[in-house]
């Protein structure tokens, strides 16, 4: 009987360990998946949305074959729709085959009847690849990055397609049926060697206390029963409860193995941002950065208004045609034209957190003496721009930020939430200006700055050595943007362009008023009997408190360039 239960332990974890292995090498896990396609419309463009690069978990490629030239970059998939437009392209989906456990990428054509544009050098793009023949771009998936993929953006976009996901090596599990197995013949086997242990000791007791056996009595064969057949008993139940007992362990252990379930029949994409993320990142604003510093660094060199466009606009672009306008005049040397910008070491960068247009983004650099730059883009195919600069004062405080991944968001110049609005701004500055400590603004606006303490001391100047001219002073918000961005305390930063026309009239019939400087260089004349008029370009920066906040609004930072200077009545 012992040897029979050992046999029956033993041939069940036999059996268990047989299944179970046969399972780990059905099962063994997948280490890439594979989406393959070849597109069959023509089309210049090609969207991989983010919910195929982020289907399945793992390092992501994305590999294309052309005839020629191939572009590929990445983006979020916001901004990338927004660079198409309305130009037709074709959007890739994933197309799972669960009953063959396949993969592969079905096309959607997106049409339209924009303008298509080569999309080489777009500050849009986070990363961006030029090949010919083949392409080969790793990608970094996020919750919303996409990818583009194109020729010039006129040619046919590559025809074929694929996605890859390196999943990793994964050793199969060991199913727990194996385990069970092994352990069930390692107690089968030390069972049986007990059984015949102890089937040896017993044989030889009873051999020498019986002696000899009597021979059982031969039945004759064919010989059957009377009766019928008779019940199983004995040897010959023993022997089905047996056979019975290895069918159900079997069975109950067959529950012990592991449903293996393939990843191709079960994508899980990333779910989408609910929130406003961050515009820009650092990388692109260093190769925004580097462009900038090429093109204002040749133009500097010659004085070259026209090319500055490229990386300029706005205030910064009409403040420095001015000091090139003023250098031509006052210099032979181009060297000693308007200074170098400061684009480096970057201390704080906070861009945006939009999906619209135009969006900004702000960066102090500097090593010492900061400054304050704005950069503005205006549309999706539109190059960033350095839009205002400003030297930021010192001894200023500056608020809180929010952290550079995040980014700030950016307000209208017209809501409530703001204490002071930007035309407020510049009407209580242009008040301090013109009154110092006895203008009423002191209880809204700090004056305790260097700007204010300069520029006034500038117009009372004036008016002590013109006291034969009339003097008048306005201070007014240009026609350009300001441009809001909310910062961590409730409030924003707010950077502003003033005007300030400077108007001096002789009081008498047949006086002059005499000038000097950049003015007298700009006039043409050291002064004039008719009367003179000046004026200043200033890009400011302020920190303005929330509504409702007893906190003063401060000036952060300005520049101020002379731009032009009149005759008049002339």
């Amino acid at each position: 009987m012992r040897f029979w239960i050992a046999l029956l332990i033993f041939v069940s974890g036999l059996t268990s360990s047989a299944v179970g292995f046969v399972n780990q090498l059905e099962n063994q896990p997948i280490d890439v998946i594979n989406a393959s396609g070849s597109l069959t419309k023509p089309t210049s463009y090609v969207m991989i949305p983010n919910s195929v690069l982020s289907a399945y978990q793992g390092e992501t490629s994305v590999f294309a074959i052309g005839d020629g030239a191939i572009f590929m970059s990445s983006a979020r998939q916001s901004d990338l729709v927004a660079w198409l437009g309305d130009a037709p392209y074709v959007e890739l989906r994933l197309n799972v085959d669960a009953t063959n456990k396949k993969v592969s990428l079905a096309e959607i054509e997106r049409p339209g009847q924009g303008t298509p544009a080569d999309p080489v050098g777009s500050d849009i793009w986070k990363y961006e690849l030029n090949s010919n023949g083949t392409a080969l771009l790793p990608v970094t998936v996020d919750n919303e990055i996409a990818i583009l993929i194109a020729s010039t953006g006129v040619d046919l976009a590559p025809r074929t397609i694929r996605v890859s996901w390196d999943l990793g090596e994964v050793a199969a599990a060991v199913a727990p049926i194996t385990l069970i197995g092994t352990g069930l013949m390692l107690v089968g086997a030390l069972f049986g060697i007990y059984a015949a242990i102890h089937y040896g000791r017993k044989f030889r007791s009873r051999r020498n206390k019986r002696g000899p056996r009597k021979p059982k009595p031969i039945r004759a064969r064919g010989t059957k029963s009377q009766a019928g057949p008779a019940p199983l008993t004995g040897r010959r139940a023993h022997r089905a409860l047996k056979t019975a007992a290895v069918a159900g362990t079997i069975s109950l252990l067959t529950g012990c193995v592991p449903n293996y379930e393939n990843p191709i029949v079960s994508p899980s994409p990333l779910d989408q941002p609910g929130i406003l993320t961050a515009s820009l990142d650092r990388n692109q604003l260093d190769k925004i950065l580097d462009d900038l510093d090429q093109v204002v660094s040749t133009a500097d060199l010659s004085l070259d208004r026209e090319s500055l466009e490229v990386r300029m606009a706005g205030p910064a672009l009409e403040m420095r045609r001015a000091a090139y306008a003023l250098a031509a005049k006052t210099t032979d040397d181009p060297l000693d034209g308007p200074a170098p910008l400061t684009l480096s070491p970057i201390q704080l960068f906070l861009p945006s957190a939009t999906d619209t247009w135009p969006r900004t983004a702000m960066v102090i650099a500097g090593d010492g003496e900061l400054v304050m730059m704005l950069l503005r883009q205006d549309n999706p195919r539109g190059q960033y721009k350095l839009y205002q600069y400003s030297n930021l004062l010192p001894g200023i405080t500056f608020p809180e930020v929010p952290a550079e991944s995040l980014g700030a968001n950016a307000l209208k110049a017209d809501n409530k939430f703001l204490s002071m609005d930007p035309a407020s701004l510049v009407e209580g500055l242009g008040n301090l200006l013109n009154q110092g400590e006895n203008s009423p603004w002191t209880l809204l606006i700090d004056p305790d700055n260097q700007y204010v303490s300069e520029v006034s001391s500038v117009q009372l100047g004036l008016q002590e050595t013109l006291s034969n001219a009339n003097l008048d002073f306005k201070h007014q918000l240009a026609a350009t943007e300001p441009v809001l961005l909310a910062n961590s305390e409730g409030g924003a930063l707010v950077a502003l362009y003033m005007i300030d026309t400077y108007t001096i009239i002789p009081k008498e019939p047949g006086d002059a008023v005499a000038i000097t400087g950049d003015e007298a260089v700009l006039l043409g004349a050291g002064g004039s009997a008719t009367g003179i008029e000046t004026s200043y370009g200033a890009m400011l920066l302020f920190n303005v408190p929330a509504a409702g906040s007893d906190a003063r609004a401060s000036l952060l930072g300005a520049s101020q360039q002379l731009l032009s200077a009149i005759t008049l009545g002339g």
